[in-house]
């Protein structure tokens, strides 16, 4: 990428950023926050028993790593007093000595609480990731400098679950956290080199001013109301689907735990697929067009599930269709998402990922007992609805540059 000026809307003038260091160290350091987040949750049986503890202690956990996005606005008032450089080490420097008190955890609840944090640093870090890219690449190439940086989602899940098995067998279980606390420790040093360098000048007066009505802004902005409830549908919809497609599998097909395993590992790389996708077609094809257009095909990839639910291998390419429209469709959305509201993009960010939670919080309470009650066909139909909603939704968006 060449070279361009980040000029923060809350973080001040900043000298010139060369974007493939910047958004290569922003990956670096989301990623290791990603792979400390979505890594654990196949390994809390071995987590609780080091302790002797019930697992059943983490039952609650899904919804409680959901709620912890619900903090993500706050970032955006933050920011708006301290500049985003301040927040970045705030939320960066939390997640690392999270990870570093792992391993004087004194018992299994003191980890769920420390794992907690883990969720709930993530969300600050997040949209100030996302409102970087909008203040630093033009909107033309906003689509793949996003597929780029969102890719530590998925690398998060197809790298940190064999790293975090292979530590557990190898040496012991805080051994993963502490190596992803390192990776964050030296991707934050990467991101105050290239990324959020310091500013050159201090921060406008006007600018102060005008952050603390980022608030009121995003909310008085139909186009933004409107990407919030888009997420939020597709966030529910996606847990649905999360949350029945392994319980089903298994009773269809008498799939033991190794190899519901696999079939997670066989979908996360749906996830590198769709951000690929995005990398390469958003901004060729165009936002809108991406969104709506993958969209549509995974409120078909809902009906697909239950049409295709007589082999396993066709079902098994309905939820691959499923996972992978999910993603490209979000993370399309992202690039929409950073141009709504320019003068308070951490803010909007913040509230993106607050509306995620909710929806995924949502379908966390209501999934297994629809799938108990409808079955797999009831569990799918809500979802496919709920996704043809956040496409109705995204059809009214209209984004002035």
């Amino acid at each position: 990428m060449s070279l361009s000026t980040a000029a923060s809307a809350t973080a001040g003038p900043s000298p010139a950023v060369r974007l493939g260091p910047a958004i290569g160290s922003l990956v670096l350091l989301r990623g290791a926050m990603d792979a400390a987040y979505r890594a654990p949750l196949p390994f809390l049986v071995y987590v609780a028993a080091a302790f002797g503890a019930d697992p059943a202690q983490a039952g609650w956990l899904a919804v409680a790593l959901s709620a912890a996005g619900l903090v993500a606005p706050v970032i955006g008032v933050l920011e708006g007093w301290l500049g985003r450089r301040v927040t970045t080490i705030l939320a960066a420097g939390g997640f690392i000595a999270t990870c570093g008190l792992m391993p004087f955890a004194p018992g299994y609840s003191s980890v769920l609480f420390l794992y907690l944090g883990v969720g709930v640093t993530k969300a600050l870090f997040t949209p100030q990731v996302q409102a970087f890219v909008g203040d630093a690449v033009p909107y033309e190439r906003r689509g793949t400098a996003i597929g780029f940086v969102e890719l530590s989602w998925a690398l998060g899940w197809i790298i940190g679950v064999p790293v975090f098995g292979f530590l557990i067998e190898r040496a012991t279980w805080w051994a993963p956290f502490v190596a992803f606390g390192l990776a964050g420790l030296v991707g934050l040093w990467l991101v105050l080199r290239f990324a959020l360098v310091r500013p050159v000048s201090p921060r406008p007066v006007a600018v102060q001013l005008r952050s603390s009505g980022s608030l009121r802004k995003v909310w008085t902005t139909p186009g933004a109301v409107l990407l919030l409830v888009f997420g939020l549908l597709i966030s529910f919809s996606s847990q649905i689907a999360t949350l029945t497609y392994g319980p089903w599998l298994a009773a269809q097909f008498a799939l033991g735990p190794a190899q519901l395993g696999l079939v997670s590992i066989v979908l996360g790389v749906a996830d590198v697929v769709a951000e690929v996708g995005t990398i390469v077609l958003v901004d060729r094809i165009g936002k809108r067009r991406s969104v709506l257009g993958a969209t549509v095909l995974y409120a078909a990839s809902f009906v697909l599930v239950v049409a295709l639910g007589w082999g396993l291998a066709p079902v098994m390419a309905a939820l691959f269709l499923l996972f992978l429209t999910f993603e490209y469709a979000l993370v399309a959305s992202l690039a929409v998402v950073s141009e709504a509201v320019p003068e308070a993009r951490t803010m909007m960010g913040g509230f993106v990922v607050a509306t995620h939670s909710v929806g995924r919080i949502a379908a966390s309470l209501i999934a297994l007992p629809l799938f108990g009650l409808a079955g797999l066909g009831g569990a799918m139909g809500v979802g496919a609805v709920f996704t043809a909603l956040a496409a109705a939704a995204f059809w009214f968006v209209r984004v002035r540059r």
